[in-house]
C-alpha cells in the first residue's frame, strides 16, 4: 500500500468547504476568508495535454481529474505541474490492488473508486476519496454509506446518461437526503444555466465535465455559478423511524434549510 505522509487533499478540503457552507462550525470567521463557491467544477483531462490542462486550470475551474489506466508517473506530473494549484486526482478503473497502489503512487490529491474496489486498496490516509455509484443504487445501500468504515469525502454519481433530466433531478434530491456526504453528479456538455440551478437547489456540490471541454467553457460555467443566488439548500438533518399502520416503520427525514 502507498505510503502517504504529512499530506492532506486540497480538493477534499475545498468539497467539505462547501458542503458545510459559509457559516463556521465554531468561532468567528477570519474576514480574509474567501466564502466558498456555490459548486464545484471539476474537468476531465483524460485526453487534455499540458498546455490545454494550464488554460483549463487557469479558467478558473477547482480540480481536475484524470484516468488512472495506462498513466505514467511522468505524464502525471507534466499534467499536475501545468494545474500548478490546482487539485488533480484519478478515476481508479481497475479493481486490482496491485493497480491501484501504482495509480496512488503517481501523487495524486484525490481518487474516484468503485463499489467493487477491495477495501484494503483504499484504506490509506492523505488522499480525497470519491465514491463512484449508480442512480439506480437501492437507497438503502446509499443510506449505508454514512456509516462505512472508511474515510469517504463525497459521492459521485454517473450513469450514461448525464443529461439533466426530471428523474435525475429527483435521483439527486433523494440522494442528498440520504447522505450526510457531499454529492457531486455527472453532467454533460450542454448543460443549461437553468439546470445547473436546478442542481444547485437539489443540494448538489459539485459538477464532473466531461473530456474535451474548452477553457472558454469552464471560464463561462464559473460565471454561472458565480451568478447563483445564495438560496436555500436541501441539508438532511436525520432520519427518525415512525410506525406507520400495519407495524411498518417509515424514514421520515427532517430537513432543516440554511439561512443566508
Amino acid at each position: 500500500m502507498p505510503s502517504i505522509v504529512n499530506k492532506m487533499s486540497k480538493f477534499a478540503e475545498k468539497l467539505q468547504h462547501v458542503y458545510r457552507g459559509s457559516a463556521p462550525p465554531m468561532g468567528f470567521r477570519k474576514s480574509t476568508e474567501a466564502e466558498p463557491p456555490p459548486l464545484l467544477i471539476i474537468a476531465n483531462l483524460t485526453k487534455a495535454g499540458a498546455a490545454e490542462a494550464k488554460a483549463i486550470a487557469g479558467a478558473g475551474i477547482d480540480a481536475g481529474i484524470v484516468s488512472g489506466g495506462g498513466l505514467s508517473a511522468k505524464g502525471f506530473g507534466q499534467l499536475a505541474k501545468a494545474m500548478d494549484d490546482v487539485p488533480l486526482g484519478l478515476f481508479l478503473g481497475s479493481a486490482e490492488k496491485e493497480e491501484i497502489a501504482k495509480s496512488i503512487d503517481l501523487g495524486c490529491d484525490f481518487v474516484v473508486f468503485g463499489l467493487k474496489t477491495p477495501l484494503e486498496a483504499v484504506s490509506w490516509e492523505g488522499v480525497g476519496k470519491l465514491l463512484r455509484i449508480e442512480p439506480s443504487l437501492d437507497p438503502g445501500l446509499v443510506r449505508a454509506i454514512n456509516e462505512l468504515p472508511l474515510t469517504v469525502d463525497g459521492v459521485l454519481v454517473t450513469g450514461e446518461e448525464s443529461s439533466v433530466t426530471v428523474e435525475r433531478l429527483l435521483i439527486c434530491q433523494r440522494f442528498t437526503e440520504l447522505l450526510a456526504k457531499p454529492l457531486l453528479v455527472t453532467v454533460n456538455l450542454s448543460v443549461t444555466s437553468a439546470e445547473i440551478s436546478s442542481l444547485f437547489q437539489a443540494g448538489v456540490n459539485g459538477l464532473v465535465l466531461p473530456e474535451r471541454v474548452p477553457a472558454e467553457t469552464f471560464a463561462d460555467l464559473k460565471k454561472t455559478i458565480g451568478s447563483l443566488p445564495k438560496a436555500t439548500k436541501r441539508k438532511a438533518k436525520g432520519t427518525a423511524l415512525l410506525p406507520r399502520l400495519g407495524g411498518e416503520l417509515g424514514a421520515e427525514v427532517q430537513e432543516e434549510e440554511e439561512e443566508e
